[in-house]
């Protein structure tokens, strides 16, 4: 191996931890990981389909962490990830024949008015509300559709999921989290498996990749267990406006 190849699976390793400590504490780490696979050589559809075995690396990583310190609630990942799953189907196989910028900019605008949203009603995501809103069987269709987002997309399925899960459960960000990162393990193997099967996942650069998340994954959830509700409230909102702002800069750009 030459210095400028070792030099580039350092980037791969560096980047998948720091996505893995952004996906066990929010979500949106895929946009690390992603533009770092594509500087790496691999071509948009290619890096999309990579990404996924990194991600499930980092959500593993997480979710044993979560389960060690008794955080884990599986009833709720099972109501979460089945709904959810039932999505993926779709999104990957639309991923395989479309272009992930056919919606980015729709993406974008959503991921801003969440982050509007959460602000303006704070005491749903940070313990302070503990009644959720709305019923399982009213909330499956909208799982569905996180679903086909993460099938197709991927980047910022753990907002999508924190905020939805939100109408369920709110109140505690910490169990909410370990819930989000359990679904985010299902449904990311389901969309790994319709990739691999295409051919689009890169063996090598992805499993570099996810050693970096999987050390990235324990950080992250440790830090969540560790601060709490705050940490994860106010990683939440910068990562939802930092994504939002990417995506409609890269739609009209």
């Amino acid at each position: 191996m030459s210095a400028v190849d070792f030099g580039w699976y350092l980037l791969l390793i560096g980047a998948g931890f720091m996505a893995g400590i952004v996906n066990s504490i929010a979500g949106g780490g895929s946009f690390l990981t992603l533009p770092a696979l594509m500087l790496f050589g691999l071509d948009p559809k290619l890096a999309n389909g990579t990404n996924r075995l990194a991600v499930l690396f980092s959500s593993a990583s997480a979710v044993a962490t979560f389960k060690k310190h008794g955080h884990l609630d599986q009833r709720m990942v099972m109501r979460v990830g089945v709904p959810s799953l039932l999505g993926v189907p779709i999104g990957s196989l639309l991923a395989v024949h479309l272009s992930a910028d056919a919606f980015r900019g729709v993406f974008g605008a959503l991921f801003l008015v969440m982050a509007g949203i959460i602000l303006l009603d704070p005491k749903r995501l940070t313990g302070e509300q503990v009644k959720a809103d709305a019923s399982f069987w009213k909330l499956s269709p909208v799982f569905v559709c996180i679903g086909i987002y993460v099938g197709f997309m991927q980047a910022g399925m753990g907002i999508l999921l924190l905020v939805s899960m939100s109408w369920l459960q709110s109140g505690d960000l910490i169990a909410s989290n370990a819930v989000k990162n359990s679904v985010g393990f299902i449904v990311t193997l389901a969309a790994t498996l319709v990739f691999i099967a295409y051919g689009l996942v890169a063996w090598v650069p992805g499993l570099v990749m996810a050693f970096g998340n999987v050390i990235g994954g324990v950080v992250g959830a440790r830090l969540a267990i560790r601060k709490g509700n705050r940490l994860v409230f106010s990683f939440l909102v910068v990562v939802m406006v930092c994504t939002g702002v990417k995506m409609l800069f890269d739609a009209v750009v």
